[in-house]
């Protein structure tokens, strides 16, 4: 009763504090939206819309549309390019060397004689030879292309055709070719002869050729292009600035103006903006107090948490995921963005507490950012708890995207009470803003979806869905360890059950331990027939013909063995973790006994424990805990409650007094809420059922008249 008490007291607590941390955030965020544009002259509203023409005063120099003619100018001057000197001698020997080969072969084929009987074939002999001699320079002149060259073009044409390739070719040598240019050079090329040329196969073998005879001779010198463009940058700042004259009307009135219209008026002095200073103090202040109240391993909801390096990278990540986007988003779209995706994946890769903490801050300054208004800030805070809700201990993925249907449902109605509260619903429904709250909100489930896997990989990080994929019965290993060693199956089977129940009550993740239990004793599929559990009276035991020392030693390699199964199997490294520390560094006290009964020398103590670690997290402890009692309960004769709770009692005192959890954080009142877990489990485990008589009982007692108690008794066992 009074630990009831005490975790409500403790979860009272834990909602104050997240109240305070909320109510801290909506009081600067209001702060901040109010103290962000003051206009003294009454020329903008606090919509950002002008109330009148907006006049420049007295002439204003425009430095930002300076600075973008200038950017314009430099970017507007071509890169300054120098010849190449070896290139040109041997550009102009191609085209030479083409027409001189080609020469060759169209005499060639003039005389093979018409009415020779291997005409064809000399011919086709005559053409491979011509394509061949050109693929060996880089030119691919298809076989077709290549037969109508030598024999079909008419002399008059392919004279032409030399004289028109020749002159452009020395026309576009002329220009200055590198890389960035050259595909261009080469089709205006192609194009510039094609134009005086009529016959089909000339055209087509000027594309093949253009790739041949018109390649790179110059190179950009990079530091005069950058010079040029420099000077050409100083001289539009210098000479030719913008300015915008007294009397221009800047802004028309009824026109919304943007964050950066409103620095520019302020600029020019022509309205006052209040300093934004209060509303960065104000923030940087919740995220200090958020960030110090995590890193004192503060009480949150019943355990202690803190945040590692790691958990730190992925808030930042998460951060900039959904900032970046929403600077360059405009305004008026910023309900577009799927802003729910970072309370989402900081509540499923790190913890809800984490999330609660960390969404009213960032939630503050993605409003700030988008120039959302109040409403818009209530969906978001409102919004991230009932993400965190809704998505807590959710282990199906199928889930993951229905709560994104539920979370768009529960922005669309808060943005509508809004609206039924300030303004007059039946002039205007707005439906545009409720259907993009309400995608958006899906979009970010679905988003979650995509990138959790890939946060998986990246940061090993084994989140919820992860772990009932692992669980699943048909997974290869725990379907080997079902077949072959049935018995350390269900002993794993129980194992996970206690190990979740105990991670549980002390605040531990408890899908974490019970898949980890699941696949604690995966070495043994190696030598399955050497554990007690997977023995039988047809099987035997084998340590009875063996030495001590050699037992002791196959059975603490199972840890070993264990983990290079994992690793094989690719089970994630926190499975793995709990695989080599579930035994620590324990003594086989069977084998070592043995051993000193039988041995004359002295027993090596280190030789009869196993390798380590000692468990490092309360998961790995809570398996070590729920393997030893379950093995210890199992050997016992008896189901009485009291003995084993005893039993278990003896089985904590000694892994502590062994030392087995000095490098995890596990407290004696942790202890205490572990045994009342395995109890719980226990005493519905050991439950007394009801006796069923036998035949001979059954008909001893036909002629006996039970009494009235009797029959009520038996109405309530059945």
């Amino acid at each position: 009763m009074n630990k009831s008490k005490k975790t409500k007291r403790d979860l009272l607590k834990t909602r104050l504090y997240s109240l305070l941390i909320l109510l801290i955030a909506i009081i600067i965020a209001l702060l901040g939206i109010l103290k962000k544009v003051s206009d003294t002259s009454n020329l903008i509203d606090k919509n950002n819309i002008a109330t009148t023409d907006i006049i420049a005063s007295y002439d204003y120099y425009d430095k930002d549309a300076t600075i973008s003619k200038a950017n314009m100018a430099r970017d507007s001057v071509e890169p300054i390019a120098v010849r190449i000197n070896t290139s040109q001698v041997a550009l102009y020997e191609n085209i030479l060397n083409f027409f001189d080969i080609t020469n060759q072969y169209r005499d060639q084929a003039r005389n093979i004689s018409l009415t020779s009987f291997q005409y064809n074939v000399e011919l086709n002999s005559l053409v491979n030879q011509y394509t061949s001699v050109f693929s060996s320079l880089g030119v691919n002149i298809p076989n077709n292309l290549a037969k109508a060259i030598i024999k079909d073009v008419n002399d008059t044409s392919y004279d032409s055709y030399k004289t028109i390739v020749r002159t452009q070719f020395e026309i576009y040598m002329d220009e200055y070719i590198f890389n960035e240019n050259l595909t261009d050079h080469q089709e205006n090329f192609a194009l510039s002869v094609n134009d005086s040329v009529t016959d089909s196969n000339l055209k087509e073998l000027t594309n093949v050729l253009k790739t041949y005879l018109i390649q790179i001779n110059s190179r950009i010198d990079v530091q005069a292009t950058e010079q040029e463009r420099q000077r050409v940058y100083q001289d539009v700042t210098t000479n030719s600035p913008v300015l915008v004259m007294a009397g221009s009307i800047l802004y028309q009135k009824g026109e919304k103006l943007e964050s950066e219209d409103i620095r520019t008026l302020s600029e020019m002095g022509v309205i006052t903006v209040s300093n934004d200073m209060y509303m960065y103090i104000g923030a940087a202040t919740l995220f200090i107090i958020c960030l110090l109240a995590s890193l004192a391993s503060k009480k949150i909801c019943g355990h202690t948490m803190k945040l590692q390096p790691k958990s730190i990278f992925i808030i930042v990540l998460l951060f900039f995921m959904v900032y970046i986007p929403a600077l360059y988003v405009p305004h008026e779209y910023y309900m577009y963005i799927p802003y729910f995706i970072l309370p989402m994946m900081l509540s499923i890769l790190i913890s809800d507490n984490t999330s609660y903490i960390f969404s009213g801050p960032m939630a503050i300054f993605y409003c700030y950012i988008v120039g959302g208004d109040l409403v818009y800030l209530f969906i978001l805070l409102i919004g991230s708890i009932a993400t965190i809700y809704i998505i807590r201990k959710t282990s199906a993925r199928i889930r993951l995207a229905i709560s994104g249907i539920a979370l768009g449902a529960i922005n669309t109605a808060i943005y509508m009470s809004y609206m039924l509260i300030t303004t007059d619903i039946t002039l205007y429904v707005p439906y545009t803003q409720m259907l993009v709250l309400f995608f958006s909100s899906m979009a970010a489930a679905l988003l979650c979806l995509g990138l959790l896997p890939v946060f998986e990989a990246l940061f090993n990080i084994v989140t919820p869905f992860k772990l009932m994929e692992l669980a699943s019965p048909t997974r290869p290993l725990l379907k080997r360890l079902m077949m072959e060693a049935p018995g350390t199956y269900h002993h794993s089977l129980m194992v996970g059950n206690l190990a979740e129940e105990a991670a549980e009550a002390i605040g531990a993740n408890g899908l974490l331990a019970r898949v980890g239990a699941y696949y604690h004793d995966i070495g043994k599929l190696n030598r399955p027939a050497f554990f007690g559990e997977n023995q039988s009276s047809k099987t035997g035991n084998p340590h009875n013909t063996m030495t001590p020392q050699l037992s002791a030693t196959i059975i603490t390699s199972h840890t070993t063995e264990g983990v290079d199964l994992a690793k094989q199997g690719k089970l994630p490294p926190s499975i793995r973790d709990i695989i080599i520390e579930h035994h620590g560094t324990t003594q086989v006290q069977y084998f070592y006994h043995k051993a000193q009964s039988v041995s004359d020398e002295p027993v090596i103590e280190e030789d009869y424990r196993y390798s380590g670690p000692k468990p490092r997290t309360k998961e790995s402890a809570c398996v070590m805990l729920a393997d030893a009692c379950e093995a210890t309960i199992r050997s016992m004769e008896t189901t009485n409650i009291i003995e084993i709770e005893k039993t278990i009692r003896k089985v904590i005192k000694t892994k502590r007094d062994d030392g087995q959890f000095d490098q995890c954080d596990l407290t004696l009142k942790d202890l205490d809420e572990i045994l009342f877990a395995f109890m719980k489990v226990f005493t519905g485990y050991f439950h007394q059922r009801v006796k069923y008589p036998t035949q001979q009982q059954k008909d001893a007692i036909t002629d006996i008249k039970p009494s009235q108690e009797e029959q009520d008794e038996d109405e309530n066992e059945n």
